[in-house]
């Protein structure tokens, strides 16, 4: 129930135009302190506790009140800072450097660290994440890495050669090596794998194509080198198809995204994934397929994106799906498409002046079966290209930087203020992004919502504030409680009913009221805030809240003041 009134309240503050204060009505609890190095130590063992040394630490993703995502390692990380390998000595210990601010700008503390760990002799299942700041050495235990050979088998091609075969495969461990294998004798070789239940998947690549493929194949490994599986390779297949008739001709910029369908599963599972482009009378073939395998795809036009069929146009979400096609592919696809609204996004400032070359952006999401979800078209990426990837890290950020296509979601303003966007029906998050000025904060988010609809005439306006009126920084551990509870402190206070229910009952001040900006809403408000955090017995925070609550309460009585004066 509360997250379906957060989003209410998000919208009600952007459609009554209360949204934004100035600078000097914002209650600003400023942050001091710049950007420092913090350590967390880690300490990897074997499972009979020995020790293990030269285990190699890599941080790569960060969590804070806003989310989970990436530290990107090209030196554009919002934390202004790069991430650091760390080799643990022959104690097993090792030190891993973070942020103290995921986001140095915000002032937004990080509250957990994403790590890879690995060994040439051990391996983990899964990331590690690690919750910080911490006093204690945090324990990693790695299990003895598992190996295997396969023995390819590709009948009636004399031109095959072994080193065109390439092994997919679920383990974590191809983040960190990009899907590594050797060549030995007639067999291909992959080592450090973790033991259990591992999917593979072979595929026959000639000048970078797939031309076979093996089934996919689940294996239950076990430590150690473990017994050598021929493995037969069949010839790849092509799922040839069209738009629907309702999508006008010529197509513009049309490209699809493909993936298998792995079984719903707790564990990782191994994905076969592509894109092509649709062509201007709207065919499209999609080449090198395992042939057994079955397919859903997403797909954008410069007008429309895929909708699967039967499914309802009109409902609110921010999930697209995809289609799910079973083999065999003997006749051609017909995908049905829904229209993408045209959105006008007239950004001003706090006068209503309109404020030019500011970036505007939405990030529509497609969720994928069984799978996980990612923005909807981006990025375009092909598991052909994997094998030859360094960093495969590395290459989704760059495929994200270096887009193939201009973006549907994201314009800049003109001169006069205005961005176009395009969106499908549905409820959707508007950023900005800009030096000079910056969505108010909402409920610690800085965004606004968007209901779009198959009605013409879809827009919204979009008030900003200085930059540095308010940091995120101050809304953290609200953020964390009301957006997903994700942090072992979030998950501590949300387990209180006595807070759930006060926060609920902010939520529902907020959204009963004809101004959500009005100071004597927001002075009573706060204090729920302060309530909850109260019983939660977080003193210091309550105590921020109840200052605002005051401040409010200073704001209203001056307002009141002021108007009996001029009276």
């Amino acid at each position: 129930m509360r997250l379906s009134l957060l989003a209410i309240v998000v919208w009600l503050c952007v459609a009554t135009g209360h949204c934004s204060l100035s600078a000097d009505e914002n209650d600003l609890f400023t942050i001091v302190g710049e950007q420092t190095i913090q350590t967390v130590s880690v300490e990897v063992t074997a499972p009979n506790g020995d020790p293990i040394k030269g285990a190699v630490v890599t941080p790569w993703a960060l969590r804070y009140s806003q989310g989970h995502g990436h530290w990107l390692s090209n030196g554009k990380d919002r934390s202004e800072m790069m991430p650091e390998s760390a080799r643990t000595n022959e104690d097993g210990l090792a030190n891993v450097s973070y942020p103290f601010y995921r986001d140095a700008s915000e002032k937004s503390r990080t509250l957990q660290v994403s790590v890879h760990v690995r060994h040439e002799s051990f391996s983990l299942p899964d990331a590690i994440h690690i919750d910080v700041p911490s006093d204690d050495v945090f324990a990693i235990e790695m299990q003895p890495a598992a190996s295997i050979l396969f023995r390819p088998i590709v009948p009636n091609d004399d031109d095959f050669t072994l080193d065109q075969i390439q092994v997919l495969r679920s383990d974590i461990g191809s983040w960190e090596n990009s899907y590594r294998r050797e060549i030995q004798d007639d067999q291909v070789r992959v080592n450090q794998l973790y033991p259990g239940a591992t999917d593979f998947l072979l595929v026959r690549l000639v000048d970078g194509k797939p031309t076979h493929f093996s089934e996919m194949m689940e294996v239950e490994l076990k430590p150690g080198m473990n017994t050598p599986v021929d493995v037969p390779l069949h010839p790849a297949t092509s799922v040839p198809g069209k738009l629907a008739d309702s999508v006008s001709r010529p197509v513009i910029d049309g490209r699809l995204l493909a993936m298998t369908v792995p079984p719903k599963s707790a564990r990782e599972r191994a994905t076969w994934q592509t894109w092509t482009h649709v062509d201007a009378d709207g065919t499209f073939l999609i080449e090198g397929w395992p042939r057994d395998q079955s397919i859903q795809i997403i797909g954008l036009t410069k007008t429309h994106r895929v909708h699967p069929t039967g499914s309802d146009p009109k409902r609110s979400s921010r999930l697209g799906n995809p289609v799910m096609v079973d083999p065999p592919f003997d006749t051609p696809l017909i995908l049905e498409m829904e229209t993408l609204h045209v959105c006008q996004v007239q950004v001003q400032s706090l006068d209503d002046k309109p404020l030019g070359d500011v970036k505007v952006t939405a990030y529509p999401n497609v969720l994928w079966t069984n799978w996980g979800s990612q923005v909807y078209g981006t990025p375009l990426t092909r598991s052909a290209d994997f094998f030859d990837a360094p960093n495969l890290l590395a290459y989704f950020q760059n495929r994200r930087d270096q887009p193939r296509f201009p973006s549907l979601f994201s314009d800049r303003t003109n001169r006069n203020g205005l961005a176009t966007i395009k969106l499908p029906v549905g409820t959707w998050g508007l950023y900005v992004d800009d030096d000079r000025y910056e969505i108010p904060i909402v409920l610690g988010r800085r965004n606004v919502q968007m209901e779009v609809s198959d009605d013409t005439g879809n827009s919204i306006v979009v008030r900003l504030v200085p930059k540095g009126t308010d940091l995120l920084g101050d809304y953290d551990k609200l953020a964390g409680v009301v957006f997903g509870c994700s942090t072992r402190e979030g998950e501590r206070i949300c387990a209180l009913p006595e807070v759930r229910e006060k926060m609920d009952e902010f939520v529902r001040r907020i959204q009963e009221a004809k101004a959500p900006q009005d100071p004597k809403i927001l002075a009573e408000a706060f204090m729920v805030v302060s309530d909850a955090f109260l019983k939660a017995g977080d003193q210091d925070e309550a105590a921020k809240w109840r200052r605002k609550a005051l401040k409010m309460k200073v704001k209203l009585t001056r307002a009141i003041s002021k108007e009996e004066s001029s009276n």
